[in-house]
């Protein structure tokens, strides 16, 4: 069977395109394969699954918000629970990073993007936070630094990943799309758009495509279009055919820490901040984040870890306890006492499919479509990025946001790239 899509990866990004594709058009012939034994088994169910509308970039903005926006509209109105709670974010900034970042959010703020500052004092008072670490000679030989002020976002939170990729997942079904698990793609096809008959083509002079994907199994699937939207793998099927998708991998963890102590529920089930009394997903310095787990009455923490990490792919990543014990731990426990002596419960490990300036590419060459780069934020803009990726494979200047905002497909091009660079870096 020839398709008129197959799409490589079933996870948020492929799914998502894969949705918009048959919203549109759904007597598509489309196939989704994917390595993985079942849905999540790729870097999207590894996701912490954090999302705020709270960018100074217009392109982050909009990416963001309109995917927020739907996904907020699912659970509301079409009533498919994903878990999704405003919780916000608090970033918590020490005083050379607040005096760096000041400027850019007085312009958000003036902008008409909501957030109110929390003075140290009341931060202490809610969450028992350290604020001042003068005085802790452990703290100075780390470089850690008192908190200036609290930064809250409110139009921010937490999701369950696993149920946002099963409501694509069914809605592509639902439509008649298929997906293939346990179905890896050994390499892309490429043939002469009009063949010889000659062993060995395509040869240099003749005109090719991408006409589909060979599975590990030896079968050959063809398609009019096939769409990458491998993640972190995608630059390995690119390279094999000479194809440069300016992303590479990069290997991020998660860690679980029970709330087993009376301390710890309590921070849990912080009130003052949102309507359900929880924690926002709190960014320490250092790259450090917290985020609430309320369904399990866990903590899930992990750090930026940019100078040191190699760029590379692990077929099957696994977590490093010691970096929770020598990374994330120091600067946790510093800051908020109540996590001193605990260890996780369980850990996982994934990637980030990092672009040349951490925003998604999504291009067209011979037949194939890219959609990759997201960055570490894949759940917070895939509904965007699938809207735009299903203008391009319908041959549309333009992508239709969710809530009616237009987006040029080409602005995620390569060479017609037009981004904004973020600078509201905390």
């Amino acid at each position: 069977m020839t398709f008129d899509v197959v799409i490589v990866g079933a996870g948020i990004v492929g799914l998502a395109t894969a949705y918009h594709i048959l919203r549109e058009k759904p007597d598509t012939k489309l196939l989704i394969v994917d390595k993985a034994p079942g849905l999540g088994g790729g870097d999207s169910g590894k996701s912490a699954a954090a999302f705020r509308a709270f960018f100074y970039s217009r392109t982050n903005l909009a990416l963001a918000h309109s995917s927020i926006d739907f996904y907020k509209h699912v659970q509301e109105e079409e009533k498919y629970d994903l878990g999704m709670l405003f919780v916000g974010y608090l970033f918590l900034l020490d005083p050379d990073r607040y005096r760096r970042v000041k400027r850019v959010l007085d312009e958000m703020g003036r902008r008409g993007l909501e957030y109110r500052l929390i003075e140290p004092e009341r931060l202490e008072q809610i969450l028992g936070v350290r604020t001042s670490l003068r005085g802790d000679e452990e703290a100075e030989l780390m470089g850690l630094s008192d908190i200036e002020v609290g930064v809250f976002v409110p139009h921010a939170g937490i999701m369950r990943p696993e149920r946002l990729l099963n409501y694509y997942a069914e809605k592509v079904k639902s439509m008649g799309g298929v997906i293939r698990f346990s179905a890896r793609v050994e390499r892309l096809l490429v043939k002469p758009v009009k063949p010889l008959g000659i062993p060995g083509e395509p040869f240099p002079w003749q005109d090719a495509r991408v006409s589909g994907v060979k599975l590990a199994s030896g079968e050959e699937i063809e398609a009019k279009k096939v769409i990458v939207a491998a993640g972190a793998w995608s630059y390995k099927l690119l390279d094999e055919i000479g194809i440069d998708c300016h992303s590479k991998p990069k290997k991020r963890q998660v860690f679980s820490l029970p709330a087993e102590t009376s301390e710890l529920m309590r921070l849990l089930n912080t009130k003052g901040f949102n309507q359900y009394g929880i924690m926002p997903f709190t960014v320490l310095p250092k790259g450090v984040y917290i985020r609430p787990e309320p369904f399990e009455k866990r903590f899930w923490t992990g750090m930026s870890d940019d100078l040191g990490r190699p760029f590379r792919l692990e077929e099957e990543p696994l977590p490093e306890e010691r970096f929770y014990l020598y990374g994330v731990y120091p600067v946790l426990s510093k800051y908020f006492p109540q996590f001193t002596n605990i260890r996780p419960l369980s850990m996982w490990a994934g990637h980030y499919d990092i672009s040349i300036d951490s925003q998604p590419v999504v291009f067209e060459e011979y037949d194939l479509i890219v959609s990759a780069g997201t960055s570490g934020s894949g759940i917070m803009k895939a509904d965007a990025i699938g809207r735009i990726t299903a203008a391009l494979y319908f041959g549309r200047e333009t992508a239709i946001l969710y809530g009616g905002e237009e987006f040029r497909v080409s602005d995620l091009s390569l060479d017609r790239r037009r981004v904004e660079r973020e600078l509201l870096v905390i």
